[in-house]
């Protein structure tokens, strides 16, 4: 069971706040292969009759699967992904070889920019292209375009079904490998990462989130999905936001989270030192110097603000010094004036005493280390933070009316057994039982603080083929589900 109830763990840290499959080849045209996707590890008994009602299904999605995906405009070698009259534009280039299943990693970046001109996200959107596709050797890489000019570009409400449907389209049609998918952003891609990864948690293995702002989104969702965030230190972009400091804050609200609970919660926090919004995040052979202690950082933060202001203004003959915004035009130098760098160093390691260390701060390395494990033993679920598309969250399910509160659960497979735990839920939900994580032959015992339950389930073909509609995954395929009554 969980150590302590999640629910616990909320008050005390929010106080303080196969088929025959499509690849892609050099020229970005579709030859066809034949991959095999593998069964999810498990130690559980498959019976011959559940693996050939799955692998029939298999068979039958992806030989029936229409590509949503066509060729972009003519001369800039994009393609559009389309889906209920939604489009979304991206670019795309597979590098190096697939491993021995025949399978790529998948990296999604999202581009800086929002809040200005089409042509100036346009601009940010080309660069992204080529910004973290150095240091991927092997993978499908894509750079997605936001599908507004708005300063939230890549996480409006019909993002998140687009993300889920290119996600769907790469399994299927380019050899995508689902347990190795990951999401990097930069600016206001950084935005995005921040919100998109814990809605869509199951469905990337890792990601990195650079300078950009949470805008109040929770992280509890992350419990098997690792994040690297990464932030300069003078990047505060105004008094009220303190970009840096709420990125230095999740170092101690990510550990407490995995203290608590007993769950991975995998991450780590760079701050960058003197560095403002712009830092390299993209090199294999850098090594950066950044804080040892994000948390002493998210202490003082605050009244660094003002100390890095001082700074500014003793140094009025550095670029781009404007006497106006400060605080923004201190967050978006980017300098090279030894004088001022030392200054800010000072005012870090000096008079506040922190202590900094070099890594290398690559993203792509960062996140290329993790695998996705699609049948975690430990979930926990907050239902606000989901996209109102998604009715599943690995082997949850809720429909999106069931938008209020936190499940928590966890499979013992030896026992047979599901522990559930719910807070304020306002509405019904269901266990998705997967043959590889519980034996379906056999009486399942549900485990509530109100009691402890036995049920048997029936296997459902028609459950089969609508788990694997709904998230294009093998991996992702439930031949049962128990009705959960939320307290």
């Amino acid at each position: 069971m969980l150590r302590k109830s999640v629910f616990e763990v909320f008050t005390l840290l929010f106080a303080f706040f196969m088929i025959g499959c499509g690849d892609v080849n050099e020229s970005g045209k579709d030859e066809k292969t034949n991959v095999v996707f593998a069964a999810p590890k498990s130690n559980v008994k498959i019976s011959r009759e559940t693996k050939q009602m799955i692998d029939a299904a298999v068979s039958d999605y992806f030989s029936n699967f229409n590509s949503e995906i066509s060729d972009g405009q003519d001369g800039d070698d994009s393609y559009i992904i389309t889906h209920d009259g939604k489009t979304m534009r991206f670019f795309m280039e597979k590098k190096g070889s697939p491993n021995k299943d025949g399978k790529y990693p998948l990296y999604i970046t999202l581009h800086g920019g929002g809040g200005t001109a089409s042509e100036i996200n346009d601009d940010q959107w080309r660069q992204m292209f080529s910004y973290y596709k150095d240091s991927v050797e092997n993978g499908i890489y894509i750079a997605c375009r936001g599908i507004t000019d708005t300063w939230d570009l890549h996480f409006q409400k019909d993002s998140y079904v687009l993300y889920d449907r290119l996600i769907k389209n790469m399994i299927a049609n380019y050899n995508a490998d689902p347990n190795r998918v990951y999401l990097l952003g930069f600016s206001a891609g950084g935005d995005g990462v921040y919100q998109i990864l814990p809605r869509m948690a199951d469905r990337f293995a890792a990601g990195n989130m650079s300078s950009g702002h949470p805008n109040g989104v929770k992280l509890i969702n992350l419990a098997n999905c690792p994040i690297s965030i990464q932030v300069g230190v003078r990047d505060y972009y105004s008094r009220s936001a303190m970009r840096s400091v709420r990125a230095a804050e999740f170092e101690k609200t990510l550990t407490e989270y995995a203290d608590a609970l007993e769950l991975p919660y995998e991450h780590r926090i760079l701050v960058h030192v003197p560095a403002g919004h712009n830092y390299v995040d993209y090199d294999t052979s850098v090594k950066s110097q950044v804080l040892k202690n994000p948390t002493s950082f998210a202490d003082k933060g605050e009244k660094m603000l003002d100390e890095f202001i001082a700074v500014l203004e003793k140094n009025e003959n550095v670029q781009g010094y404007d006497d106006g915004d400060k605080i923004s035009r201190m967050s978006y130098l980017q300098l090279t004036d030894d004088n001022f760098n030392r200054e800010i160093t000072n005012v870090v390691t000096r008079d506040n005493k922190l202590a900094v260390k070099k890594v290398n701060p690559d993203a792509v390395t960062y996140v290329s280390k993790f695998t996705r494990n699609p049948l975690p033993k430990k979930i926990v679920w907050d239902l606000e933070t989901r996209p109102e598309s998604q009715k599943s969250f690995y082997w949850l399910q809720a429909d999106s009316s069931v938008n209020k509160g936190t499940i928590a659960a966890e499979i013992n497979s030896k026992k047979n057994e599901i522990y559930v735990e719910t807070e304020d839920v306002n509405g019904d939900f269901y266990i998705l039982i997967s043959p590889y994580m519980l034996d379906v032959s056999k009486p399942i015992q549900l485990v509530t603080p109100d009691g402890n339950f036995s049920t048997t389930v029936e296997l459902s073909q028609e459950l089969i083929k609508e788990s694997l509609q709904d998230r294009g995954d093998p991996n992702l395929i439930y031949v049962a589900k128990i009705k959960c009554t939320a307290n």
